[in-house]
């Protein structure tokens, strides 16, 4: 009888165990792997697309166009060629794109950098508005072969902000990273006048655009590093700055050492003393995967971001938790 009760008991031991592991591994998440390249940037292309306004026309009638956010949009009657500069007629597509707020910039890998005159170092700005065009005859890229006009509201940034210079976009070919450079027609350009509701942009190229001023902080600054959990490099994850005070900038530590393995910048923007907050995005079967932490900056600081700090979701969550960012 006591053997009995012995094996029993044992038996009972055997099955509460088995029941309590595979109670555990229910309840324990599953580790989010580190993507590919390619998936990363299959992410991001959605992103994109979802921001993507289409329309076709005549290229001999020109376009009037007014975007989702009511920017117009005016080219010209015979205002487009191809890249051997000949002229085009016919019906064209074009694509449109516009961000104003730091969400859609993460999520596209559209920050705000742009090149110092002086260093040509990559330095945060202050947007008042970026935008892309594209139109194409086919599978032919076509470009402006006059100027063209585009109106941009200022309340989507704050309002009309006169020391705001006109920039162009510059892709790097190798990361898909976005740089601006301050363009240097002197007939192209953001219009000076009384409109306080408008920026009026006039431009001979289409692509990426940007309505910005240089954020210039007077106090001292740092390069932080910002270590990254084990498999996320530059290639499958990026890390950018939202700077709590400042609702019109997005930085990007857009260099990767990978010997060490952290994300820093170029040369020290960031602002000792400061509080903002870091995200880092990635991708995971098709969601978008990221961390948002709150620091206050120090000289020479290092920041790590560890697994158990990663969420999954959607590309609009992570918009809406960006843009919520104080």
């Amino acid at each position: 009888m006591k053997a009995n009760y012995f094996k029993n008991l044992v038996v009972l031991m055997v099955i509460v165990a088995i029941l309590a592991a595979c109670n555990k591994n229910e309840n324990q998440p599953e580790k989010i792997k580190p993507p590919t390249k390619a998936a990363f940037n299959e992410l991001r292309n959605k992103a994109l697309t979802n921001l993507t306004q289409t329309k076709t026309f005549k290229a001999e009638e020109g376009i009037t166009f007014t975007s989702d956010k009511g920017a117009v949009l005016n080219i010209p009657a015979n205002c487009l060629m191809d890249e051997e500069n000949n002229p085009v007629t016919g019906e064209v597509a074009m694509s449109f794109i516009e961000i104003y707020d730091k969400g859609n910039m993460v999520v596209t890998n559209k920050p705000v950098m742009g090149l110092d005159p002086d260093t040509n170092d990559p330095r945060p700005l202050i947007t008042g508005g970026q935008y892309n065009i594209e139109i194409k005859q086919g599978n032919k890229k076509l470009y402006p072969s006059c100027y063209y006009n585009i109106k941009i509201k200022g309340s989507h940034t704050g309002g009309v902000d006169h020391e705001m210079v006109l920039w162009n976009g510059i892709i790097d070919d190798e990361t898909g990273n976005l740089v601006y450079e301050e363009e240097n027609d002197q007939r192209a350009g953001i219009e000076k006048g009384e409109d306080m509701v408008n920026y009026s942009v006039l431009n001979n190229r289409f692509d990426w655009t940007n309505i910005d001023k240089f954020w210039n902080y007077d106090g001292p600054k740092t390069r932080i590093k910002v270590n990254v959990p084990n498999g996320y490099d530059g290639d499958n994850s990026a890390v950018y700055a939202v700077f709590d005070d400042q609702k019109n900038a997005l930085a990007q530590l857009d260099v990767y050492h990978s010997e060490d393995k952290y994300f820093t910048e170029h040369y020290g923007f960031v602002p000792v003393g400061k509080k903002l907050h870091l995200v880092f995005v990635s991708e995971s079967n098709g969601s978008a995967v990221y961390a948002i932490k709150s620091v206050t900056i120090e000289t020479n600081q290092a920041i790590t971001i560890v697994d158990t700090e990663l969420m999954v979701g959607t590309l609009n969550q992570v918009v809406a938790l960006v843009n919520g960012l104080n």
